[in-house]
Formats: C-alpha cells, sequence, structure tokens
C-alpha cells in the first residue's frame, strides 16, 4: 500500500500546478464561448482536467532533476519493451504466490486498469460520445503513453495497453449502468454538454 501513496505523492506536485492553469483557461474559454455554466459539469470536468495531468505526470512528463546546473531532465533508469501479451499475469504469479509481493498485483494489474477507468465513465458523460469512441479515444490514449515511453527511459508494454483498455471497457461499463439507473443524475451533466 505504501507503493501507491508513493505514487498519489509524486503526483500531487503537477497536479498542484494544473489547478490554477486549468481555471484561468478554463475561465477564459468559458467567457469567450459564452457557455452557459453546469457545475455539475464543471466540477467532473475540472477533477478530469487534474487528474490526467496526474496521469501524465507518472507516465510521459519526463523527470526533472534539480542540480548544480539547475533543472535538468533526469537521465537515471533504462527502457524496457514487453510485446509478449499476457506476460504481466505471469511476473504477477511469480512475485505475489512465489515471492509474496501483493503490491505487485495492485500496482501492475489493478493499478493499470483503475487509472483507466475514469475514461470510460467521463468522457461519455461530459461529451455525449458513444461507447464504442469512448473505448477507441481510451486505447489510443494509452497506446500513445507506451509509445511515448520509448523515447523516456520507462517501461513500453503490451500489457499495460490491454489493461488500461479494459478499465476503459469497465468505466464505460459503470457509465452504461448510471445511465439505466441513474438517469436524472446523468441529466445533469448532459444538459449544456459541448460538443467534441
Amino acid at each position: 500500500m505504501s507503493a501507491i501513496v508513493r505514487y498519489v505523492i509524486k503526483m500531487m506536485p503537477y497536479m498542484m500546478l494544473a489547478i490554477p492553469a486549468y481555471l484561468i483557461i478554463r475561465t477564459i474559454f468559458v467567457k469567450v464561448k459564452k457557455i452557459k455554466v453546469n457545475w455539475y459539469r464543471e466540477i467532473v470536468m475540472f477533477a478530469f482536467a487534474v487528474f490526467v495531468v496526474g496521469l501524465a505526470s507518472q507516465t510521459i512528463i519526463p523527470k526533472i532533476e534539480i542540480g548544480e546546473n539547475g533543472f535538468a531532465i533526469a537521465q537515471n533508469g533504462i527502457h524496457e519493451t514487453n510485446l509478449i501479451p499476457f506476460r504481466v499475469f505471469v511476473e504477477t504469479y511469480n512475485e505475489v504466490f512465489v515471492n509474496g509481493h501483493v503490491t505487485y498485483f495492485l500496482i501492475n494489474i489493478l493499478g493499470n486498469i483503475i487509472l483507466f477507468m475514469p475514461f470510460g465513465l467521463v468522457i461519455p458523460l461530459l461529451w455525449k460520445v458513444s461507447c464504442k469512441r469512448t473505448l477507441v479515444i481510451g486505447f489510443c490514449t494509452s497506446l500513445f503513453i507506451e509509445v511515448s515511453q520509448m523515447f523516456l527511459k520507462r517501461v513500453t508494454d503490451i500489457d499495460d495497453l490491454m489493461l488500461n483498455t479494459m478499465g476503459v471497457l469497465l468505466g464505460v461499463m459503470v457509465y452504461s449502468l448510471l445511465k439505466r439507473c441513474c438517469k436524472t443524475l446523468i441529466g445533469k451533466f448532459e444538459t449544456f454538454s459541448e460538443p467534441v
């Protein structure tokens, strides 16, 4: 669990910087486009934007180090590529049941799924995007991250792509369930939704 807390702590500075930037940009956009403000949408959009910045900070934003010569992009670490599907399941089995490291499962399996569930839930909620198109957006976002990591001394993994897409699918399923069960709640977001 401490590894998850460490990830969240690493994300926080980026997310804190994103808050004022988002508020300024969104305020200008709303004023220029003369959009009628729907506070339900604005709160969810704000949370989603800050979340995306946090996700980017741990996946595609280069790590910055402060040294004697000022700021520099971190050069430590090595790049790895896994193009063998389902390898993560074998590694997870070994780590959890042979070595007793449950955290490995939480980060590599659940983490990759849960981190992308907001894409499946929020995108169709805010922008009236079809479930199929939401899946494509989520898949392409994950693919972009994995390809970008090839140049950032991070791990590019086909299993991450599959697990992320599974997370988007679960998010879409939650959205579909909410749409059937809570039409009034969903309607509050769709009243003034902006086109994509």
